[in-house]
C-alpha cells in the first residue's frame, strides 16, 4: 500500500484526459458539422488536416522531452494549449473562418501530445523494477478506463443543459494532475542520443513496434464501424451505450488480473494469452444477427476483460525496453522518443482503420441493386473477421523463437 500514492499521482491525468477525449473524438465533429454550422465537408477536411498534423508532432515532442527532460513549464505549456483551444471551441460562438477552426484543432492536438508523450514515458524515470513498471502502466490504463466510463455515464446522469459546465472543472483537474507529476531532468545526452534513426533500426524496437501497430489496427477497425454493426446487423442501435459501458467496465475490472498474471508468468506470455482469448471470444460475434444484442453484450464483457492485456502489458514492455536502451547507451535519454513512436503508430493505426474499413464497405455496395448500405455479411467481415485475423497474426508473431528469446523471460530488463 505504500506505493499507492505514487501510483495514484502518476495515473491521475488519465481521468481528465479520457473524460475530455471521448466527447472530443466522438461527438465534436458531428456537433461542429450540424450545430456549429460548418457542414460535413468542411469539418471532414479540417479534421483531416488537424489529425495529419497531430501524427507529425509526436516525434518532435519526444525529441524535446529527451533533450530537456520533463519540466513543469513543459506540462503547463501543453496544458495551456489544451485549455485555451478547448474553451474557445466550446464557448465562443460558431461558425468561425475555416483557418481559425483548423488552428484551434491543431493547437488542441499539439497540447494533447505535449501531455501524453512525457506522461507515457514517465515510468522510465520513476522505477527500474519490473513489478513497478507493471503497476504504473496498469494504474494508468485503469484510470483511462475510469475516465472513459465517467464520460459515457455523464450524459445520462447530468441534465444536457449543464453538460457544457463540466469542461472547466475537468481542465482544472488536468492542471492539478500534470502539476503534481513534478519535473524529471534528462541525463546528459551524447550525439548518439540525438540520432532517432538509430532507434528505428534497433531489432528490439522493430520486434515490438510491428505487433503493437497491428494490434492497434485490430482494435481500431471494429471501433470505427461499431454503430453500423449494431444498427444494421443486430438492429440494436439504442443499445450502443450499454455495449460500450459493458466493454470498458469489464476492462477496468480486468486490469488487476492481468497485472497479477504478468508478475507470475511474464509479460510476453500474458500478452499472448490476452490476444488469443480476445480473438476467440470476439469471433463468436460473426454468428450473431438481428435480435441477438444480448449475446453481443456478453461478448463485449468477455473481450473487455482482455483489454488490460492489450494495453498495460505491452506498455510495460515498452518501458522496460526504453530503460535497457538507455543503460546500453550510457544513460542517454531516449524514452520520450520511443513513446512518441508508439503514440505515432497508434494514431496511424486509427487513421488506417477507418480507410480500410470504409473502402471495404464501399466496395461491397451494389449500386445496381439500389443498395444504400453494405450487406450484413460485409459489415460482419470488417467488424469481426478482420480484427480476429489481425490479433491471431500478432499472437503468431509474438511466438517466434527470436522474440521468445528476447522477450520471453518473466520480465524484460527488470
Amino acid at each position: 500500500m505504500s506505493r499507492f500514492p505514487s501510483l495514484l499521482r502518476y495515473a491521475l491525468p488519465g481521468l481528465p484526459l479520457a473524460a475530455l477525449g471521448l466527447p472530443f473524438y466522438i461527438y465534436a465533429p458531428l456537433w461542429l458539422a450540424e450545430q456549429g454550422g460548418y457542414g460535413y465537408t468542411l469539418v471532414g477536411a479540417v479534421f483531416f488536416i488537424a489529425r495529419f498534423s497531430d501524427v507529425l508532432t509526436d516525434l518532435p515532442v519526444g525529441v524535446a522531452v529527451d533533450r530537456w527532460g520533463i519540466r513543469r513549464r513543459f506540462w503547463l505549456l501543453a496544458w495551456g494549449l489544451v485549455a485555451g483551444s478547448a474553451l474557445a471551441l466550446m464557448y465562443l460562438p460558431h461558425p468561425w473562418p475555416a483557418g481559425l477552426l483548423a488552428l484551434a484543432l491543431v493547437a488542441l492536438m499539439l497540447g494533447w501530445t505535449g501531455i501524453n508523450v512525457p506522461w507515457l514515458a514517465l515510468p522510465v524515470w520513476l522505477s527500474r523494477d519490473h513489478s513497478d513498471r507493471l503497476a504504473y502502466n496498469s494504474a494508468r490504463e485503469a484510470m483511462l478506463l475510469f475516465g472513459t466510463l465517467l464520460a459515457m455515464v455523464a450524459p445520462s446522469v447530468l441534465p444536457s443543459s449543464i453538460l457544457h459546465l463540466v469542461l472547466p472543472p475537468l481542465l482544472t483537474l488536468l492542471l492539478l494532475a500534470v502539476w503534481v507529476q513534478g519535473r524529471h531532468l534528462a541525463p546528459p545526452s551524447s550525439a548518439k542520443a540525438g540520432n532517432f534513426a538509430s532507434l528505428l533500426v534497433d531489432r528490439r524496437v522493430a520486434q515490438l513496434a510491428l505487433p503493437w501497430f497491428i494490434n492497434m489496427l485490430a482494435n481500431a477497425i471494429p471501433g470505427s464501424i461499431l454503430v453500423l454493426f449494431m444498427r444494421e446487423v443486430l438492429g440494436a442501435e439504442s443499445l450502443i451505450p450499454v455495449a460500450l459501458l459493458s466493454y470498458f467496465l469489464a476492462g477496468l475490472v480486468g486490469v488487476p488480473f492481468w497485472y497479477m498474471l504478468a508478475r507470475r508468468w511474464g509479460d510476453l506470455l500474458t500478452w499472448r494469452i490476452g490476444l488469443l482469448s480476445s480473438a476467440v471470444l470476439f469471433s463468436f460475434a460473426a454468428l450473431l444477427g438481428e435480435g441477438q444484442a444480448g449475446w453481443f453484450i456478453a461478448i463485449s464483457i468477455g473481450t473487455g476483460l482482455a483489454l488490460g492485456a492489450d494495453q498495460a502489458i505491452p506498455s510495460a514492455m515498452q518501458t522496460g525496453l526504453a530503460q535497457s536502451l538507455m543503460a546500453e547507451r550510457g544513460g542517454d535519454a531516449i524514452a520520450a522518443r520511443l513513446f512518441a513512436l508508439w503514440s505515432l503508430l497508434s494514431k496511424a493505426a486509427m487513421g488506417l482503420a477507418v480507410g480500410i474499413a470504409y473502402l471495404w464497405l464501399g466496395s461491397s455496395v451494389n449500386p445496381e441493386a439500389q443498395q444504400t448500405v453494405p450487406p450484413d455479411w460485409a459489415i460482419s467481415a470488417a467488424y469481426v473477421l478482420a480484427p480476429v485475423v489481425l490479433k491471431l497474426a500478432v499472437f503468431s508473431m509474438l511466438g517466434r523463437s527470436n522474440i521468445k528469446q528476447q522477450w520471453g523471460g518473466l520480465n524484460y530488463a527488470g
